[in-house]
C-alpha cells in the first residue's frame, strides 16, 4: 500500500471493505465526498496535539490558566455526542460533518485540501476500478505505533 502511514491507509481499509462501503459508493459516486469526511472523522490522521493556553479560560467547566498545556485528542473530539448523533457509528453519508481532524482556526492543516483530494481519488479508484477488493479476514490490519500519527503499517486485501 505504498507509505506505511498517513491518511490513505485508513480510508483504503474502510472503502475496500464490503461491510463498510457495501457497493453503495460505486452506485452513488456523489457520496464519496461525504464518505471522505466521515472517514476523517472516524479515524483522524493525527492522534493528538498539545497547545499552550494563551490566556485564562474556562473550557467545559474546567479552568485553564494561561501557560497551561492542553491536549486535543482528535478522535475524542470527533466523537462528541453533543455534535455527532450516534458518534461511534461509521456513517458514510453523515452530513453535516464538522470534525476537527485537520485542526481548527490558525492551526488548521495547510495540506487538508490535498489530503481530501487524495482520499477521494483513492476511493473512486477502489470502488470503480477494483471491484471485489476487500479486507483479508485472516490478517487484521497492523497499526502504526505512534503518539502523533494514526495510520497503518500493513493492510492485507484479497479479491472476492
Amino acid at each position: 500500500m505504498g507509505r506505511p502511514y498517513g491518511i490513505p491507509g485508513p480510508s483504503a481499509a474502510a472503502a475496500s471493505s464490503r461491510a463498510l462501503a457495501g457497493g453503495r459508493l460505486s452506485r452513488e459516486p456523489g457520496l464519496i465526498d461525504p464518505a471522505v469526511e466521515e472517514l476523517l472523522r472516524f479515524w483522524p490522521p493525527v492522534v493528538e496535539f498539545r497547545r499552550t493556553a494563551a490566556r485564562d479560560v474556562v473550557l467545559a467547566g474546567q479552568p485553564v490558566r494561561r501557560g497551561d498545556k492542553v491536549v486535543v485528542y482528535h478522535a475524542s473530539a470527533n466523537r462528541d455526542e453533543s455534535v455527532f448523533p450516534d458518534p461511534d457509528r461509521l456513517d458514510l453519508t453523515r452530513t453535516p460533518n464538522d470534525h476537527v481532524s485537520f485542526g481548527f482556526g490558525p492551526h488548521f492543516c495547510v495540506g487538508a485540501r490535498l489530503a481530501r483530494i487524495q482520499m477521494a481519488a483513492l476511493i473512486r479508484r477502489v470502488v470503480a476500478g477494483l471491484p471485489g477488493l476487500e479486507l483479508a479476514s485472516d490478517a487484521p490490519p497492523k497499526r502504526l505505533v505512534s503518539n502523533f500519527q494514526n495510520g497503518l503499517k500493513e493492510l492485507r486485501l484479497r479479491w472476492a
